[in-house]
């Protein structure tokens, strides 16, 4: 029998760590650690729980979640998908979130018990995806951190797009910048229009939609064969035409987890983006692809050269 993936829920509303404990065990090949409410208790937690992914809220009372996040990952870093209802993508906190260590993020949903059920489910794959991260990289001491005040602000904003898993976006804006942090087995699936000044980048989870229709529906950039005609239609909106495009792509690293289907998952997702793009007539102009480094990837308007960043090897563009 498979090892199950251990998570550790942390927020500060009962009745959301108890919706979150039944439903995610619903998927058997995932098992409620623990659960937590503020990020003092959580981090106490973390040598009895031994959780492969945390869930986390961020606005909580004595610790924060952005606080949380830099005392862990000064520790022992943990995959941590950020759920709250203050991260939108081109929201501070959530580009807080991801500098201090988080891996995805998720809005908590305000459409009910409808709402939730689809959260539970988004949450069985975004899950299984982060336990294959390999984080280790983000420890770092403590005291490089000057700690974020427990007070967060929730109407600041950035002019960065932040991307999780599934996203897109598009712009032609130079001084707006599409962002995806730490990709391992995902891709950044970028495409430029040169002569519109425009870009579209997506963050590319599983390589076939087969696996759930309803959410290549809903979502589909989170597939390798669904993003690439998706971002094409949403960069025609721009006047772009498919062959005044090009593609560049990164990620599909190798994971350090072995998990079921999820197996060499990286592969699969370079393997089904090459695909769709030729199916689409797309050339595909760079690649930085495999290995075990987790990039994190960003562009603007005007650009033609995909920017990739690495906390040790630094930053390069292809």
């Amino acid at each position: 029998m498979a090892k199950k993936i251990k998570v550790l829920i942390v927020d500060d509303q009962p009745l959301v760590l108890d919706i979150l404990s039944k439903g995610l065990v619903q998927d058997p090949e995932i098992e409620i650690s623990g659960t937590a409410t503020d990020g003092y208790l959580a981090l106490n937690m973390i040598n009895r729980s031994k959780p492969d992914v945390i869930i986390l809220d961020l606005e909580m009372p004595r610790m924060n979640g952005i606080q949380f996040l830099h005392q862990l990952n000064a520790i022992n870093p943990i995959p941590t998908i950020v759920l709250s209802a203050l991260t939108d993508p081109n929201s501070k906190i959530t580009q807080d979130a991801f500098d201090a260590g988080a891996v995805d993020f998720l809005p908590k949903p305000s459409s009910g018990a409808r709402g939730l059920l689809e959260l539970i489910k988004q949450l069985w794959i975004k899950i299984k995806i982060a336990a294959t991260q390999d984080v280790s990289f983000l420890k770092k001491p403590l005291k490089d951190y000057k700690l974020p005040s427990n007070v967060l602000d929730r109407k600041a904003t950035t002019k960065n797009i932040i991307l999780g898993m599934g996203a897109m976006g598009v712009t032609d804006n130079p001084e707006q910048f599409l962002k995806i942090f730490a990709l391992g087995s995902c891709i950044g699936l970028t495409l430029f229009c040169p002569s519109k000044n425009v870009v579209g980048l997506s963050h590319v989870a599983l390589p076939a939609s087969k696996t759930d229709s309803k959410k290549a529906d809903d979502l589909p950039g989170y597939f390798g064969d669904t993003a690439v005609p998706a971002l094409l239609n949403k960069m025609a909106e721009y006047g772009c035409t498919p062959n005044m495009i090009f593609a560049k792509i990164a990620g599909g690293a190798k994971t350090q987890v072995e998990l079921g289907d999820y197996f060499n998952i990286g592969q699969k997702n370079i393997l089904a983006v090459k695909s769709s793009l030729i199916k689409h007539q797309i050339k595909l102009l760079a690649e930085d692809v495999g290995g075990e480094i987790s990039r994190t990837v960003y562009v603007k308007g005007g650009d033609k050269f995909l920017t990739i960043h690495h906390p040790s090897k630094g930053t390069w563009q292809i």
